[in-house]
Order: C-alpha cells, then structure tokens, then sequence
C-alpha cells in the first residue's frame, strides 16, 4: 500500500510513525513473506473472478440477443434497415398488424382516461404512428424509383406486402401509358420496348445500386468473415462496427446477424 497517499508525508517519516517494536519488528520480518503470498493469491483470484465475470458478461449478452423482441422493437430496426439499405427490404407486416391493432385498442382508452393519462397515451400513440407512416413511405419511395425491376424480380415481388405490389404494378401501368402517349407512339415498333435489357449495362429498367456504402453493426458474433477477396478474413464481434458496401453484408442483414445504422 503507498503509505505517501495516507500519511502525506515522506516515506521515512511514515515508518517512523508507525514502526513497531525491536520484536514485533523482526516477527513482522518473518511474516513478510507469507502475507506476500497471500496477497499474490487474493490478486489472482481477483483476476480469475473478473475474467469469470467478463465471461458471464458475455454469455448474457448472447442471451440477450435469444430474447423475443416486441414489435415496436422489430418495427423500429426494420426502419433504420430499410432506410439504409438501397434495395426494399422483407415487409414486416406482422409487427405493423400488432402495433396497429394496440393503436386502436389505446384509441379506445383515451376518452376514458384522466386529462394526463389521456395525454401520455395520446403521445405514444403518435409515436408509433409516425414509426409506421415513416417506415411505409421509406418503401414506397424505393418502389417509385425502381418499380419496374421490383416487379419483374420474383425475389422482390416476394418482399412487397399485397398493398404494395398492387401499388408497384399500378405505378408502372401510369408510367408506361404516360410515355407511350409522350413520344414512344412516334418511334419504329423495335424501339418501343420499355423492357429492353440492353447491352453492356445500359438496358431500360433501373436497378438499386448494390454496392452503395453502409454503415453496420453487429448484432451477434458472426466469427471470421470475408469481407473483400483480396484482403484476409475479419473476425466481426458483437456490436463492432463496420463500413463497407452492402452487397457484401447483404446475406448477413438478411440473416440478422447485423444491423444497419
């Protein structure tokens, strides 16, 4: 122990203070080194006990990720993911079914509750409001913009709620009459094929670009993973976080293995 820190004094004058007697001294002195012992073991179970509790740590951090999430919890990651990614994402119709039928439930409360109550349920109604229509209008959006090749991909078509795909088919029957009637009319019959896939990339329909950058975090312990050919394995930990373009991490979204920021 670092007498200097309690005494304030200088380490001669410490001692002095508190030196023994002539015996007690000398039995102090056969004693040192058994007492350095048990200290050296009580430092060492000090430092097994942490590790062991580190790695209670992070057995319950892995638990943690076992857990059954509410669906506020899935809605707001399906957000965040759907709007970092550049392609439209599985449709989580069952958290958006769930939340909105609590919605109406608290709707029914509201009048009957205490003008404080009535406003805090009122302002958590809005919230998950807001989750949804922002989370609708982010797919919405990307449907606008490729519709074409969404509904021409089985895979994408597969991810699109009814409501959607309706809205994605509707919205490429206006696109498709608006320029026929604009100036495909007037072009030779073999240039009016809105479907053309054209050579060396440059075809009609509109793809999402793949290998935009995205920011990710991980969501459970993926181990080594290859992030480029040239480059070696990276062992991805829970809760690192990773830039990188998002073809290469596509899989691991899908599986849940990590989350968009």
């Amino acid at each position: 122990m670092d007498t200097d820190s309690i005494y304030g004094t200088n380490p001669g004058s410490a001692v002095h203070a508190e030196s023994p007697a002539a015996g007690e001294a000398a039995e102090y002195s056969a004693l040192a080194p058994g007492a350095m012992d048990i200290e050296n073991d009580i430092h060492m179970t000090d430092e097994r006990g942490r590790t062991n509790a580190d790695d209670e740590d992070d057995e319950e951090d892995e638990d943690d990720e076992d857990l059954v999430e509410d669906d506020l919890t899935i809605l707001t990651r399906a957000w965040i993911n759907e709007r970092g990614a550049p392609d439209i994402l599985e449709y989580e119709g069952a958290a958006i079914e769930n939340l909105m039928e609590l919605v109406d439930f608290q709707m029914q409360r509201i009048p009957t509750q205490p003008a404080l109550v009535a406003n805090i349920l009122k302002m958590d109604v809005d919230r998950v409001k807001y989750l949804v229509r922002s989370y609708l209008r982010t797919r919405l959006s990307k449907i606008e913009q490729h519709a074409r090749h969404y509904t021409i991909d089985p895979v994408y078509r597969a991810r699109m709620s009814q409501a959607e795909l309706d809205y994605a088919n509707g919205f490429v029957d206006l696109g498709d009459k608006h320029i026929q009637r604009s100036f495909l009319d007037q072009l030779p019959p073999h240039l009016r094929d809105v479907n053309d896939s054209g050579i060396k990339g440059l075809g009609m329909v509109t793809k999402p670009n793949l290998d935009a950058a995205v920011f990710c975090r991980v969501r459970s312990n993926v181990g080594e993973f290859q992030f480029e050919a040239s480059e070696d394995p990276i062992v991805m930990k829970r809760n690192n976080l990773f830039i990188t373009r998002y073809s290469i991490i596509r899989n691991l979204l899908e599986d849940g293995k990590v989350e968009l920021l």
